[in-house]
């Protein structure tokens, strides 16, 4: 009696542990993260050699099951789509040929008070930044590498983005606000991120680069390790998008022209940053550049 009951334990013993291992909250592991900095209408520029085709390929080889953009949830889908970076909207309709889920998670801060702080922080700070500034647009001029990806995602120009945050406008209360509230749009990015990734196991975040930096921070506050991979593609020659993603940014041209004509109905928010920007002249390069 004894050998048979030890039979059988033997027998379902492996199976309760598969079924544990089976039933467990995959939203309990640590998701593998990577993070790639995007340079919004510069992908359009054929000297970059990184064209939104490149970075759709940079995804690809990472086999993400969720992508992270760089737009809010309240404008995903909506009339203010547009006024974000176009590669939000590319890589929406992306998902479904690369298979993972694509949300919006970023946030912004309102007009009016950012702006009141950039009109109003330090001289020295301004003259701090525009120093740091000056500094990366020469390293990455003088950058012979083979594509903008290598030279965004090198170590020395993370690490002077990082000082340009953390060191010069991190430490003034109205420069970060004027930088958008630097630090709590980043925190609230991986929070939104990482609140609705499901049983995502890979994630990638899509933002502009000088937010990598950052991410990599509020990631790391979360026990994550955040991952920055080495250029995984061939720069493409083409830089042709599809029809669905022509027809997304065509419409979101138009909704941008009658918010700025005051046919559409939106907040005053709203209208100041579309007003503000030069979104509109982004979107009509894109849709050029892209046939």
């Amino acid at each position: 009696m004894f050998k048979k009951i030890l039979l059988i334990s033997l027998i379902f013993f492996p199976f309760c542990i598969f079924s544990q291992i089976i039933g467990k909250d995959t939203r309990t592991i640590k998701p593998r993260v990577y993070l790639i900095g995007s340079i919004h209408n510069m992908h359009f520029n054929p000297d970059k050699n990184y064209s939104l085709n490149d970075l759709l390929e940079q995804i690809r080889s990472l086999k993400p099951d969720l992508v992270c953009g760089e737009i809010t949830p309240d404008a995903f889908n909506q009339a203010m789509e547009g006024y974000f970076p176009p590669e939000a909207a590319f890589l929406a309709e992306m998902a479904s040929e690369l298979n993972y889920r694509f949300i919006p998670v970023d946030w912004r801060l309102d007009f009016a008070t950012q702006t009141m702080a950039y009109n109003h922080y330090p001289p020295s700070v301004k003259q701090q930044r525009l120093q740091l500034v000056d500094e990366l647009k020469d390293r990455m001029k003088a950058s012979k590498k083979t594509s903008f990806y290598d030279t965004l995602h090198d170590q020395a120009i993370l690490s002077l983005l990082d000082s340009l945050y953390e060191k010069i406008i991190g430490p003034d209360a109205l420069a970060e606000i004027a930088a958008g509230s630097w630090h709590e749009r980043n925190r609230r990015a991986v929070e939104n991120g990482l609140a609705n990734r499901g049983d995502a196991r890979t994630i990638v975040f899509v933002f502009g680069v000088d937010h990598v930096p950052q991410l990599q921070h509020q990631l790391k506050a979360l026990g994550i390790d955040a991952l920055i991979a080495p250029r995984m593609f061939t720069p493409s020659t083409t830089y042709k998008v599809s029809q669905e993603v022509l027809d997304r940014w065509t419409r979101n041209l138009e909704n941008l022209k009658r918010i700025r004509d005051k046919k559409i109905d939106v907040s005053l928010d709203s209208y100041q940053k579309v007003m503000d920007s030069k979104r509109i002249e982004n979107l009509e390069e894109a849709i050029q550049k892209s046939r």
